[in-house]
């Protein structure tokens, strides 16, 4: 039986945002994946036992290993506020996209795990747990590489990935987990009903537009505020969170477009991404941000759909 190539190629979708979620994270996003499929498993009515029995080794899983390591607790305690906020919003809206879904449960468990930390004390001890994590993952790196040529150079750039993620770590966690969520559905719908369409397509993706209103919150906090401080700190992260929503939904509306990526256009792209891939992300993202003003699919005379799931 012959298969189409859009089923051939729905696979590429969960190992996409896996890639995106494995790159962008500062502490073990598996976890994430685990736990939000865990509580998926768990708390879904008419759930097959074998779903029941895999959510709760998941859970096992999880905890497992020393609670003595560095941010263990951290990472399991952000995994518990992400999974079962896409749980519980998943029961409440079941109708609902998993971009909607996904985006509330990272804004909810963000704002809950701020307040925690903030009523503690906490936030500056997990900062500079975080930061620990990053310096270590950056002097495992320059170990390695130690005899690849100009020490100098790649001890520097280094250095500076190790001060770009420490001031964005925490729209890097949101768009990781946000990732690892959609990995996470895709595996609960091909476990629960056996279909691969728990994902929509890339040229599809879309959020709410008013959401727009986020980014420039955060453009004016940083024009107000400026880099440095807590709220300057505070208005970049959101503009990169959100930059990096538009980039890909602005990706999308390229794709939607032009009818795909072939495999010539898929190589360019992959070229232009390496030698001038700032130029093109920001490109990108000035698309997706027009697409939340002018809804450009809808324009070109046919349907924006935001997609299965």
């Amino acid at each position: 039986m012959k298969v189409d190539g859009e089923a051939e190629r729905r696979w590429l979708r969960p190992l996409g945002l896996l890639a995106v979620g494995l790159s962008l994270a500062v502490g073990q996003p598996l976890l994430i994946i685990v736990v939000a499929f865990a509580f998926l498993a768990l708390t879904t009515s008419g759930a097959r036992i074998g779903a029941f029995l895999l959510g709760a080794a998941a859970f096992v899983i999880a905890f497992a290993g020393d609670p003595t390591a560095e941010l263990w607790y951290l990472e399991r305690g952000w995994a518990i506020l992400a999974g079962g906020w896409f749980a519980g919003l998943s029961l409440a809206w079941p109708e609902r996209p998993f971009a909607i879904r996904g985006l509330a449960a990272v804004a909810g468990s963000g704002f809950w795990a701020a307040v925690v930390l903030a009523s503690a004390g906490g936030w500056g001890v997990a900062e500079e747990m975080v930061r620990q994590r990053i310096r270590t993952s950056a002097d495992a790196a320059l170990e390695l590489m130690a005899g690849s040529g100009d020490g100098t150079g790649l001890s520097e750039a280094i250095t500076r990935t190790v001060e770009f993620q420490s001031l964005l770590f925490p729209s890097l966690l949101g768009l990781s987990t946000f990732a690892c969520l959609g990995v996470a559905w895709w595996l609960h719908v091909r476990v629960l009903d056996g279909s691969d369409r728990g994902l929509g397509r890339w040229r599809d993706f879309r959020f709410p537009d008013p959401l727009i209103w986020v980014f420039i919150s955060g453009l004016i906090l940083v024009l107000l505020m400026g880099w440095d401080g807590e709220w300057g700190r505070l208005g970049v992260n959101v503009m990169v969170f959100m930059g990096a929503l538009y980039a890909f939904r602005g990706a999308g509306v390229l794709l939607f477009l032009s009818g795909g990526l072939s495999l010539l256009s898929g190589l360019l792209v992959a070229v232009g991404l390496v030698l001038a891939g700032p130029i093109l992300i920001l490109g990108a993202m000035i698309v997706g941000l027009g697409d939340s003003w002018l809804d450009l699919r809808s324009r070109a005379g046919m349907d924006g759909v935001t997609g299965e799931g």
